[in-house]
């Protein structure tokens, strides 16, 4: 019965690991009878447990023990989690706990348990071979075509990225539902195959005195299969995939000659005769200072996206601009830089070499003045309390306007990249989990051009990757940059070196940071916030004139806003899993403010997959789903603290819908969120975009429920942004 059980398990988790061949529903259902078959298994087993204890422990029982003990650990979470979540077997147990940790747990134990049933069973095979009577020949040959499967199902393993969600690299999965259903089931047993016959050999290892067996057999049967995996992956390639594969697993490339790294960020080079055309008149200006900044030459561009980029926002009008000859930092401005002309370093991730980061509009400018100074050049602005002004002609250092970044970035690309193809985290540093078009992919990826790569969670040394074609490095990823100009529609007609809309309350800043999607990296897409900014992935790069075809001035008024002290506070938000709903409770109970959960007269779904989709779809069309609930005295309330969950880098658009019902000039936004890893994403840009007129307060970001950290995290935010607590 034992044996007859083993099989019928074996069997079930081939099919419990083809998510792509049962569906949902049935997969949820092989999962309960998984679990019942465990627990049978383990009472038919229960003399094991007696003898735990017993007798004397030599290496081969010691590790079948340890395997068996993690084995019945890792299904146990696997079970735990995967009910956790479920919306078809047993939906009361949904939400036992935070819905975003359980995927990725459930994601990870359940390869472990994969992984682990295949040593176990492997560790088990001399047992149930010995008394196996054959011929030396036939059991080389048995070994060989053994040896021969498990290599390929140690390069498929491989392929398959497997580790990656092992180690919650990755926190869900990607399958290919194109594939046969069949070939899916002979993978997955391949897979298994390594696994059990990495365990036999093992077992024959530890056994081997017992069986007076050559002691380097095991080992050399045990590297036959690697050797047949590692040929297999150089030789079964596909010309046209991305590094995310075991293979060749991104990694940061802030060390290798070839990604232009360095340990001083060195002058400008000379151009090399296969360089682009533009990157060859890239050279310093004989007449300026020798800082190594890069001459872009005048030019026409469209700027903006077409209607038909994906994931394109309404405000990317494509237009026609003319661009005078500027010189631009082919670097993010470092953290060394900023903090010798500064006096100090506000920067969250610190190092000489990182870009700097933390630092406002008005920062960015008053850096731009004291560069200036220091090189002997005219500074560019004229800054007082209540305006500031742009001396155009001036030769000093500066923002780039809006349309200079994008003009410099595209670098002659019409694009939604520079790189004229998906961008891949082997190319930049952003949320690489989240490469371009991902959304509408989420859970088969093999349509996408780029897939998903690491995710770095933090900056890395400026130049750690290949430059653009005219010699510019970062210009997607690491951190955003400001521009000069106000956040406002285009001007479509006749533009030549605009300077931005003529008034606004927000400013642009461009490129996308380490925490950003891949659809918010792109070179036509504008992020905007209050002069008064500060973010972990929001940094600056410098330009200066190049000759004198710049003339005039500008003048904005610009006065840090007053923030709000004592008004009556509203607390807003959209929870669905309940983790927000959770923070938005602490907030109410430290400070006592009005309280209202804004749902859907139109609900998404209570299944986590299907709401995935949902939110993406309405994001993507830009829904306005109508709310079940009105705030009826909204004149009443001064100050707003606003939460969501962080959804596809954004707010969830019950949030947009709520932003867009009432006027909020005056009034102060303070948003929070939840979120999985990406902390804020673009979520501060949308609300900046949907209510213009209102002074932004310090943001809060708290991984899924915060855990025990979380009170306190509230208070240290209530008192930031001077709200009064109980």
């Amino acid at each position: 019965m034992r044996k007859i059980l083993d099989i019928i398990l074996t069997l079930v988790l081939l099919f419990l690991m083809a998510y792509q061949v049962t569906g949902e529903m049935i997969h949820e259902w092989i999962g309960i009878s998984m679990t019942v078959l465990v627990i049978v298994h383990h009472i038919l087993n229960r003399k094991w447990y007696a003898a735990l204890f017993r007798g004397r422990y030599n290496a081969y029982r010691s590790l079948t023990t340890l395997v068996s003990i993690l084995l019945l650990a890792a299904f146990f979470m696997t079970a735990f989690f995967g009910m956790s979540m479920s919306g078809y077997a047993v939906p009361f147990l949904y939400g036992m706990a935070p819905i975003s940790f359980v995927r990725r747990f459930h994601l990870a134990m359940s390869f472990w348990s994969y992984v682990l049933m295949g040593l176990h069973l492997g560790l088990h095979i001399p047992a149930m071979t010995a008394k196996w009577k054959m011929e030396k020949v036939l059991r080389i040959l048995l070994s060989a075509g053994f040896a021969s499967a498990a290599g390929y199902g140690l390069f498929l393993f491989l392929e398959s990225s497997i580790t990656d969600y092992m180690f919650f690299r990755v926190p869900f999965a990607f399958l290919d539902y194109e594939k046969a259903k069949a070939l899916v089931i002979l993978e997955n047993l391949l897979m298994l195959v390594f696994w059990a016959f990495l365990g036999s050999q093992i077992a024959n290892l530890c056994l081997r005195k017992a069986k007076k067996t050559n002691p380097l057999l095991p080992i050399v049967w045990a590297l036959t299969a690697v050797v047949i995996a590692l040929v297999l992956g150089q030789t079964i390639k596909d010309p046209e995939a991305e590094t995310f594969s075991g293979w060749n697993a991104d990694v940061p490339v802030s060390i290798t000659e070839e990604t232009h790294a360095f340990e001083e960020i060195p002058e400008a080079a000379e151009p090399e005769e296969n360089e682009p055309e533009q990157a060859k008149t890239a050279q310093k200006d004989p007449a300026e200072v020798s800082d190594g900044f890069i001459l872009v030459d005048s030019g026409s561009f469209l700027m903006g996206s077409p209607e038909t980029e994906n994931w394109r926002i309404d405000d990317e009008a494509q237009h026609e601009v003319t661009v005078s000859a500027f010189y631009i930092d082919p670097y993010e401005t470092v953290q060394e830089e900023y903090e010798r002309l500064m006096g100090d370093n506000p920067s969250l991730y610190t190092g000489t070499r990182l870009p700097v980061e933390q630092i406002s509009w008005l920062d960015a400018l008053r850096f731009a003045n004291a560069k200036s100074e220091d090189a002997g050049l005219t500074p560019c602005y004229t800054i007082t309390d209540t305006e500031i002004t742009w001396d155009r002609a001036a030769n000093g250092y500066r923002l780039p306007t809006e349309a200079e970044w994008e003009y410099a970035c595209r670098a002659g690309t019409t694009t939604p990249f520079n790189t004229e193809h998906s961008l891949s985290a082997a190319e930049a540093n952003f949320y690489g989990h989240y490469p371009y078009e991902i959304e509408e992919n989420y859970f088969d990826n093999s349509v996408l051009e780029a897939k998903p790569g690491e995710y770095r969670g933090h900056t890395l040394e400026v130049g750690s990757f290949s430059p653009n074609g005219w010699g510019l490095y970062d210009c997607h990823g690491n951190v955003n940059e400001w521009t000069w100009d106000y956040y406002g529609p285009y001007e479509t007609e006749g533009a030549a070196d605009p300077t931005g809309a003529a008034a606004g309350t927000r400013h642009v800043y461009r490129g996308g940071g380490w925490n950003d999607f891949a659809k918010n990296m792109r070179s036509a897409y504008r992020a905007a916030g209050q002069a008064d900014l500060k973010s972990f992935n929001l940094g600056v790069r410098l330009v200066r004139n190049a000759g004198n075809s710049r003339t005039g001035s500008v003048t904005v008024s610009e006065g840090i806003p007053e923030t709000e002290h004592g008004g009556k506070v509203l607390i807003a938000f959209y929870s669905w899993g309940g983790n927000t709903r959770r923070i938005a409770h602490e907030i109410q109970s430290q400070t006592g403010a009005d309280l209202i959960e804004l749902t859907m007269v139109d609900p998404y779904s209570d299944n986590y997959s299907t709401v995935l989709m949902e939110d993406q779809e309405a994001q993507h069309r830009q829904d306005r789903p109508e709310l079940s609930v009105h705030v009826d005295k909204m004149d009443e309330y001064d100050v707003i603290l606003i939460g969501y969950p962080n959804w596809w880098a954004s707010i969830p658009m019950p949030i947009a819908t709520f932003l867009e019902s009432y006027d909020f000039s005056g009034k102060q936004i303070i948003p929070f969120c939840s979120h999985g890893g990406g902390r804020f994403g673009q979520s501060l840009t949308a609300i900046s975009k949907l209510a213009p007129n209102a002074v932004m307060g310090q943001a809060l970001a708290i991984n899924y429920s915060g855990g025990t950290a979380m009170p306190g995290d509230v208070s240290a935010w209530l008192d930031a942004n001077g709200i009064e607590r109980k």
